[in-house]
This record gives structure tokens, C-alpha cells and sequence, in this order.
């Protein structure tokens, strides 16, 4: 079984090694992405970028940027969903796309009834659903619906804050009956959520939602569950915050590390031809190739490199829960678990190595070439 290539041909993992190396070397500014990997993956993509000077982010990071944002500006109650399942009494859907999204994991939160905690035990699970198709796809549950485009749903939060506030109002996307509907419902929870997709609010919406669920805090208990289109580059961009004290896009080529949420986009490095060498990680999908660029690419990717343009440097990698044990982000429960390999570790797929452990290879092969030099 071939695990590595160079120029589309296969070669020993030794020569793609010092392959990839001598193009590190000679990179004037790497770029490390994808990085759809476990935890360990992540650690060593993080150190191999401190090493080579590299700037760092996910290949999906756009996804998850208007949470990532109002988090960094303002703060945010995040509630793991299975604790929401359990707890939460009243639970406001916002927007169409968090069922689009995350249909299974919405319905898995709203379905039965809260069992934990005081104020909310046995109580009857009360569901209001904001948005265009009127939550069609929660079949079967007791849903209020109240209508509104999407386009309008950044107007209507506001309204509801100023509602809740006790301020005077305009004319606002919905009758002010159903925003005093809306705003009652979630005055008289014991525990609330509020369920949304964050890629459909955008940046100013997702601040405007999460500064309601502040306000309601003052009186009540309230928090909310993001469903994620990209789960594991919220993954990332939480590893990146604790690992370099800033979220995704990052630069640790500098004496002090850089954050610029523009400047060190994958997709602007990429496009503006601003990186001259990719390093593109993807032991979960796939891919094969990095995005088409001018920038030389040394690929890691759970599956062959495609035929076409073959990157200059090929490696196949395991994936994590398939191939080995590892840690992954898992939206049910907000946070990392771990996961055990489905292969049983037997056959070709165990003898791939890990992402952790090729870049550590490759990130020592860059000490020796030093070394030599």
C-alpha cells in the first residue's frame, strides 16, 4: 500500500520526508490549513507552525466565525446540549438553518421532558420556533411557530431585547402580539434555551442573540446551543485559543503571535497568493488535494491524492475513530471526547501512520536539516 508521494509518484515515507522538509525550508511563508484532525493532530500542526513560522487555519473556519467573533467580542452562555436536553424548560428555535443543519441533534435536545434541576424538574417542555418554514421537521412536538424571513431576524431580536427592556418600539417584522407572545415565553422560563445556527445570523445577528440571552440572565436562567455546520472547526478554533491565546488565523511566525481575522484567512493566503507553500491536513474528510492555488502543497489527507494536479508532497494518514483512538470535538456534548478506533486496529488502514506522528517526523527531519545546514 503507497502512503506517500512525491510529484503524484509514489515514493518511501523517509524521501517524501525530506521532501517535504527542504520545501519548509525554502518557504517563505507556510501556510498550515485544513487541519481537519484530532486533538493530537491539532497540537502538533500548532508546533510544527511555531517551528516553520507558519500561519494557521482551519479550512472551514468561515463557518464558524460569527460565533468565534461574538465570543471574542462580548462573550456568550453556552450550554451543552445534552445538559439542555435535560434542564431547559422553554427552548426558542431562531432561524431556519439550525434544523437545516442539525435536524437530529435539535430534536434529540427537544424531545421528552426536563428531568434535572430544581426549578425545572417534571415540568412540561415548552417549544417556540422563530423563522420561514415554521419548523416543519419537528414532527410530532408541541411547537409554537411564529414567522419571519431571515432577512428580518437580526430586527427582530433587537425588537425583543427592547421588548424585554421595557423601551418603547416601532414597527418591527412580526405584529407586536407575537412579539409580546415571544417575549412572555421567555420571561416565565425556569431555564431556557435558545437554539440557532450561527452561519445564518452572521456576525451582528450572533451578538445581537447572545446579548438577549445576557439580558434574560439578569432575571432568569438562560443559555443557548449553536448548531454548527463544521463542528470540528469550532474544535479548532478552541484549541487555537488555548494553545496561542487567539482563536483561528493566526500567525506564529513573529516573535509575538498575530491575530488578524482577515489578513490570515486560508482562503485570502490561498487566493491573494500571500502563502508560497500549503501544508493542507484533512484526516477526516478527505479530500486529497489542497484547494487550487499557485502555492506549492504538501498534503495530508486520510484518503489517496487525486489524479490531476498531484500536490508536491503526498502523505495518507489515518483517520481518528476509524483507524486509531483519538479526541475529537462532539456537538452533543459541547466539548472534546474521546474516540475509539472502528477498525479494530487490524489490516492496511493501522499501518497508516497518525497525523501527530508524521508532523512530529516531519517537524524533527526539519531539525536535522538545520542541523546540517
Amino acid at each position: 500500500m503507497d502512503i506517500a508521494w512525491i510529484d503524484g509518484k509514489p515514493a518511501t515515507r523517509e524521501d517524501a520526508l525530506q521532501a517535504a522538509a527542504g520545501l519548509i525550508g525554502k518557504s517563505r511563508q507556510p501556510l498550515i490549513a485544513g487541519l481537519r484532525t484530532d486533538v493530537a493532530g491539532l497540537r502538533t500542526a500548532f508546533d510544527l507552525a511555531r517551528r516553520c513560522g507558519g500561519v494557521v487555519d482551519h479550512c472551514d473556519s468561515d463557518a464558524v466565525y460569527p460565533l468565534v467573533t461574538a465570543l471574542r467580542d462580548s462573550g456568550a452562555f453556552l450550554g451543552a446540549p445534552a445538559e439542555m436536553r435535560r434542564r431547559a424548560d422553554k427552548i426558542l428555535i431562531v432561524g431556519d438553518r439550525a434544523l437545516e443543519t442539525g435536524g437530529d441533534l435539535v430534536r434529540w435536545v427537544v424531545e421528552g421532558e426536563p428531568d434535572l434541576g430544581v426549578r425545572t424538574r417534571a415540568s412540561k417542555r415548552g417549544i417556540m420556533a422563530i423563522g420561514s418554514n415554521g419548523a416543519a421537521s419537528l414532527e410530532g412536538a408541541d411547537v409554537t411557530r411564529i414567522a419571519c424571513e431571515a432577512d428580518d431576524l437580526i430586527d427582530l431580536l433587537g425588537l425583543l431585547r427592547a421588548q424585554l427592556a421595557g423601551h418603547r418600539l416601532g414597527k418591527g417584522p412580526v405584529a407586536e402580539e407575537e412579539l409580546g407572545r415571544i417575549a412572555e415565553f421567555l420571561k416565565h422560563a425556569g431555564f431556557g434555551c435558545v437554539i440557532f445556527a450561527p452561519e445564518e445570523l452572521g456576525e451582528l445577528g450572533t451578538e445581537q442573540l447572545l446579548g438577549l440571552v445576557s439580558d434574560l440572565n439578569a432575571e432568569t436562567r438562560f443559555s443557548t446551543v449553536p448548531i454548527l455546520a463544521v463542528p470540528d472547526a469550532f474544535g479548532a478554533a478552541l484549541y487555537a485559543t488555548w494553545s496561542s491565546g487567539y482563536p483561528l488565523r493566526v500567525n506564529l511566525g513573529t516573535e509575538v503571535v498575530q491575530h488578524d481575522p482577515a489578513l490570515y484567512a486560508a482562503s485570502r493566503q490561498l487566493v491573494g497568493g500571500e502563502t508560497d507553500l500549503t501544508i493542507w491536513i484533512d484526516a477526516l474528510e478527505g479530500e486529497g488535494n489542497a484547494p487550487a492555488s499557485s502555492a506549492t502543497s504538501i498534503v495530508l489527507s486520510c484518503e489517496p491524492p487525486s489524479s490531476g494536479d498531484a500536490p508536491a508532497v503526498a502523505f495518507a494518514v489515518a483517520k481518528p475513530g476509524r483507524d486509531h483512538d483519538g479526541v475529537l470535538y462532539e456537538p452533543r456534548f459541547g466539548s472534546f471526547v474521546p474516540v475509539s478506533a472502528s477498525s479494530g486496529g487490524e489490516g492496511a488502514a493501522s499501518d497508516l501512520p497518525t497525523v501527530a506522528t508524521l508532523l512530529e517526523d516531519l517537524t524533527a527531519e526539519l531539525g536535522a536539516v538545520a542541523k546540517a545546514a
